[in-house]
């Protein structure tokens, strides 16, 4: 409907100019469509557009579909600075996590840590997670730390002066230039049954005794330091569980191609089925160095040992001699640290290594 602006005292001639210029009835249906309009018909033309207009461009290197950034982004920035964001910010890219924030009496009280829903996927979303919670966090907020598998916190004593301090620092390296720390760990079990060529090759193969008579035991007396009462079997079992338990004993990592990653120090541990303990693929064992059943052999790689390298075999490696360019205390070796030695338990594995991972191996030996 036209309506005219012009006062009532107008004359005809000026009425009549005005109705011939009118061009509501052709202008106003087009005009009334345009609210919602670029929402509904969002061509690829206009997509950069309108993400300059809502303002989510920081948005863009976290979300390839730009589509979708338009219609999840809307909703996060109405939301941003809250937790509520953190999570769609992390759920953009496949993540979840939650979040700690140090409580009030801390000095860092502003400062929050996630804890990741699973290990990152590859060192290259280190950035991604960083800037988008960087994004989504509150602006008087800073993310501290990410860990998922392996976390340990600083110690914490009371609230005097003196308790007030963290002791040490929390586990996690800095990577990639970012400021949060970074704290992943995962775990490799492993099951089998030692043989007699294992035994031999180490040295310690003592046959088993086909009865309880002292007379029919094949065990040196200067090293039989097991009880009287012992059965012969139990007597077995200890003696080579001792025996495995004071060698020195290395994780070996080789690639594809048959060539040495590197070397990572390990322990024994003589034990037995139990309620709690080590856990191996949710099965527990703890240390019995009396009555052994299997034999434990445990090595975790620190955050950045072997980074670059792809292992796909790991042994143990018992006994081996330390090189001339090797230097004493060292727990990470490269390949040419080692010389000599007996290798057995043998395990497929395929491991990248990580920058800020650490890996956990247990490859558990049935005596």
């Amino acid at each position: 409907m036209i309506k005219s602006l012009l006062p009532s005292s107008s004359a005809n001639t000026a009425i009549g100019v005005e109705l011939a210029g009118a061009c509501e009835d052709r202008v106003m249906p087009g005009v009334l469509r345009i609210p919602g309009w670029k929402l509904t018909s969002r061509s690829a033309s206009l997509i950069w557009f309108l993400i300059y207009e809502f303002g989510l461009g920081a948005l863009v290197p976290y979300i390839p579909d730009r589509f979708f950034l338009i219609d999840a982004g809307r909703q996060w920035a109405r939301i941003r600075g809250t937790h509520k964001a953190i999570e769609d910010g992390l759920g953009f890219i496949g993540y979840a996590a939650g979040i700690e924030e140090p409580p009030e009496r801390r000095s860092t009280w502003w400062k929050v840590q996630l804890h990741l829903d699973r290990l990152r996927d590859s060192e290259n979303d280190l950035e991604r997670i960083d800037g988008i919670v960087g994004l989504s966090l509150p602006t008087r907020s800073k993310l501290r730390r990410v860990y998922h598998g392996y976390n340990i916190p600083a110690a914490e004593t009371g609230y005097t002066r003196l308790g007030s301090c963290r002791l040490a620092g929390d586990s996690g390296v800095r990577a990639r230039g970012l400021k949060p720390k970074w704290s992943f760990g995962r775990k490799h079990d492993f099951a089998l049954d030692l043989t007699q060529a294992d035994y031999e090759a180490l040295g310690i193969w003592i046959p088993e005794v086909p009865s309880e008579l002292w007379e029919d035991m094949d065990i040196p007396w200067e090293t039989a330091d097991f009880a009287w009462e012992a059965s012969s079997e139990i007597a077995r079992r200890r003696s080579l569980g001792q025996s495995l338990e004071r060698s020195s004993v290395w994780l070996k990592f080789t690639g594809s191609d048959g060539e040495i990653i590197g070397y990572r120090n390990a322990t024994c541990r003589a034990v037995s089925p139990a309620l709690e303990g080590f856990d191996i693929s949710g099965s527990f064992y703890d240390r019995n160095r009396d009555n052994p059943t299997h034999v434990l052999a445990i090595g975790k790689t620190d955050f950045g040992e072997g980074y670059g390298a792809t292992a796909s075999h790991v042994s143990l490696l018992f006994d081996p001699e330390l090189t001339d360019i090797t230097r004493p205390g060292l727990l990470w070796l490269e390949p040419n640290g080692l010389s000599g030695g007996v290798e057995i338990a043998r395990q497929p594995l395929d491991l990248e290594f990580g920058e800020t991972v650490r890996d956990h191996i247990q490859i558990l030996m049935r005596l």
